[in-house]
């Protein structure tokens, strides 16, 4: 097994007093990508802020270790700042990064100052070559507009340049493909498999795209209402789902031969995992009288394959 950059252990995250993540507990191997899906509302983006260490998150309790160091066990500025220095990020919003009404030539020289990565003579190159690996041309008038200026699929290209500039090992990305179109997404996935590939940058991504995760991950999480339900190597997780949602969601997708996808009733709780017992249990085909008791435990159902169900297949009582 691959050591660890990140390992999270029962972690409790959330926003003031509102739990929105609970128990979740995986790993981020060295040189891997590990998508994580689900839907809307389910936990994805708060677990990555919380990994961040982002102002308004907080941490209830739980594990988080990175690169050998507990994080749990340092200062609230401890934590960010060796957060800073080894996680790169590209949030799905990319206002989120950039202030609208500077330059993005401004914002990328303060930024790669701020982290000792700029280099005066070499910035226009770095920056030309980091353009056209997300199929940015005409550089140099990208680099001198405003963020206002260009839509949100260009924004979110830029911001994914910038990530690549900063030359982090380990990239956080929340649905990082979602504003572009089906050419660009293919594209920018590309080059993410490639930071991988080449340079050895582990990555954890959100995403609702299935297919996407498909052809990005070496390891698949499903998240429903907080929790992890689901995780394991992609194509067991795509090809031999065992929780009842996962299926849902893969039911949920049109195929080619022109079937109508099984669509999936109801909405996620809204006391998501402060619930007691299956979140799942309102929707789920399977659900069993005692769902609704059961504590919630993953479970091995394969090699490095686990799910969090008594009712889904291959599960055991």
């Amino acid at each position: 097994m691959n050591e660890a950059r990140i390992s999270v252990s029962r972690l409790c995250a959330g926003y003031g007093d509102r739990l929105c993540v609970a128990d979740v507990s995986l790993d981020l191997r060295r040189g891997e990508i590990l998508c994580l899906a689900g839907e809307s509302g389910c936990g994805k983006t708060t677990l990555l802020r919380a990994l961040l260490a982002a102002p308004d998150t907080r941490w209830f309790s739980g594990e988080f270790t990175l690169d050998g160091t507990d994080l749990s066990a340092l200062t609230e500025k401890a934590r960010r700042d060796l957060c800073r220095g080894k996680l790169g990020v590209v949030f799905q919003t990319p206002e989120a990064a950039f202030n609208p009404i500077r330059s993005y030539r401004r914002q990328f020289m303060e930024t790669l100052k701020s982290h000792g990565r700029y280099a005066p003579k070499a910035f226009d190159r770095q920056v030309a070559e980091a353009f056209e690996k997300v199929a940015l041309s005409n550089w140099r008038r990208v680099l001198d507009e405003c963020p206002y200026a260009l839509s949100g699929g260009m924004n979110q290209r830029v911001a994914l340049a910038l990530a690549m500039l900063l030359g982090q090992d380990i990239l956080l990305c929340d649905e990082p493909t979602s504003a572009l179109d089906a050419t660009i997404q293919l594209s920018v996935a590309g080059e993410l498999k490639q930071l991988r590939d080449v340079n050895g940058v582990a990555q954890i991504i959100v995403t609702h795209n299935l297919a996407l995760a498909g052809f990005l991950a070496d390891r698949i999480g499903v998240m429903y209402a907080g929790q992890l339900v689901e995780i394991g190597r992609a194509g067991d997780v795509l090809h031999s789902p065992c929780h009842p949602y996962t299926q849902s969601l893969i039911a949920a997708i049109p195929t080619l031969e022109g079937a109508m996808p099984a669509g999936l009733p109801g909405s996620p709780p809204l006391s998501g995992p402060e619930r007691e017992g299956c979140a799942f249990r309102d929707r789920c085909p399977r659900a069993k009288a005692d769902c609704a008791r059961r504590a919630y435990a993953l479970k091995q159902v394969g090699v490095d394959h686990f799910a969090a169900c008594a009712a889904g297949k291959g599960i055991g009582p």
